[in-house]
């Protein structure tokens, strides 16, 4: 099956191959990612730039570990403009195509995870 966001192979490689380590980590990520979307939305919508900068850095290694290498440029790019004090709409422009892409994330994460 072919991913949009998330890779596979790197998230075997990740987990050493192990199916049930990849499940148990798939389910933590499927808890822990909303969790971790929702913290960085109240730091967009309170507009305190290091707040910004420090979810969105937060977020980026768990998109290291399954692949999704074009969500972890975006967190980047938001985390950047966190600490360098970018206007707030442009934050936000990046937050809403950042969270559109989340929601992606997760629906391919539970199909991973049930053809797993």
């Amino acid at each position: 099956m072919q991913y949009r966001l998330i890779n596979p192979l790197v998230i075997q490689e990740t987990l050493m191959n192990n199916k049930e380590l990849v499940l148990q980590f798939l389910g933590l990520y499927q808890e822990q990612i909303p969790n971790d979307l929702q913290a960085l939305k109240e730091a967009v919508t309170s507009e305190v730039h290091i707040e910004i900068a420090n979810k969105a850095h937060h977020i980026k290694p768990t998109m290291e570990y399954i692949g999704a290498r074009a969500l972890r440029e975006k967190l980047q790019q938001l985390e950047y403009a966190g600490k360098n004090g970018t206007e707030i709409p442009h934050i936000h422009t990046l937050f809403m195509d950042i969270e559109r892409e989340i929601q992606t994330l997760l629906q391919e994460i539970a199909d991973y995870k049930q053809h797993t």
